[in-house]
């Protein structure tokens, strides 16, 4: 019986690293966020601060497996590999040809699980609105940057990987937008995209160039996680309402870069359409439609969810 639960455990956090895997690479929503929302996200920080190269490199394979949660990691850092890899490519397609049906139904997810985190907070104060709008207001921000334009050596590609993984344990801060910003962001699609045909139709030149940025990119992963992994552990561990509260309004700092209707329903057609004499058509009718259903199925999805999840709580 108890390794029947067991197996149907390690599936559903293998489940959890695909879908996470899937969304990191979409600029818009981060695999923090879906940790954050399936309620795994304490214990994958504290299983990234455990792990010691100290005790890898000495063989202590046994201690270390222990000491990170293997039976909880390998699944889920598998999942987020089969997630990059395999089935990222359906997300961008659904952006690509249904971005309406698709952003509304992520947006959904996001907004349920925004207003349902807040609800969690008991005896709110001052400070409560303070930090849980300060951190809105940073993911926003973020969201809003214009790329910038640097030549992607592996050097800043280490570097570009250290911000985006850190963006990436965030809960509301895409990693792939920072990549986006960054100016690197169809560098890292296109060493994804040609991690697997380069060895399939090997060149050693082709080879040398694709997995020599795998191994910046690796690197400045494995930094990012590791130092940025003890700085929420101690957030949590010290300051967790607070802590709590940020992570909050970091999710819900990112739903401006979902909208759905954000060529057709967005601030600048609203204001023109309020100050101007002349009609603007905004959005089709079945676009809105369109939007409404999808926003619902996302927000119904997370009401069931939550019935069958205890959700995180604050303190």
């Amino acid at each position: 019986m108890n390794n029947s639960k067991s197996k149907k455990n390690k599936i559903s956090i293998y489940l959890i690293g695909v879908l996470m895997g899937s969304v990191d690479i979409i600029p818009g929503i981060s695999g923090g966020t879906i940790a954050f929302i399936t309620g795994i996200y304490h214990e994958l920080i504290k299983s990234i601060d455990r792990f010691s190269f100290k005790k890898l490199i000495k063989g202590h394979f046994r201690i270390l497996w222990e000491d990170i949660n293997g039976p909880f990691l390998m699944p889920l850092f598998l999942g987020i590999i089969t997630g990059i890899f395999f089935l990222s490519w359906i997300l961008i397609y659904l952006f690509k040809y249904h971005p309406i049906s698709i952003s509304a139904f992520i947006f959904g997810v996001i907004f349920a699980t925004f207003f349902q985190f807040i609800g969690l907070i008991k005896n709110k104060n001052i400070d409560d609105y303070f930090y849980l709008i300060l951190s809105l207001v940073i993911s926003t921000g973020l969201s809003q940057l214009t790329s910038f334009d640097f030549e992607s050596n592996l050097i800043y590609l280490f570097f570009s990987s250290v911000l985006a993984v850190s963006a990436m344990i965030l809960p509301g801060i895409s990693g792939a937008m920072i990549f986006l910003i960054l100016g690197v962001y169809n560098e890292i699609l296109f060493v994804i995209q040609n991690s697997l045909k380069v060895l399939v139709n090997f060149n050693a030149q082709d080879f040398i160039n694709i997995y020599s940025k795998i191994c910046s990119i690796a690197l400045g992963v494995i930094f990012g996680l590791k130092i940025f992994s003890k700085i929420v552990i101690w957030f949590l561990n010290n300051k967790r309402r607070k802590t709590l509260l940020i992570l909050t309004g970091l999710i819900g700092g990112s739903l401006p870069t979902l909208w759905p209707l954000k060529n057709c329903l967005n601030f600048d057609i609203l204001i023109k359409h309020f100050t101007s004499n002349k009609s603007f058509i905004i959005c089709k009718t079945h676009q809105i439609v369109e939007c409404v259903l999808f926003v619902l199925a996302g927000v119904v999805l997370i009401l069931i969810f939550n019935r069958l999840k205890k959700p995180i709580e604050y303190v």
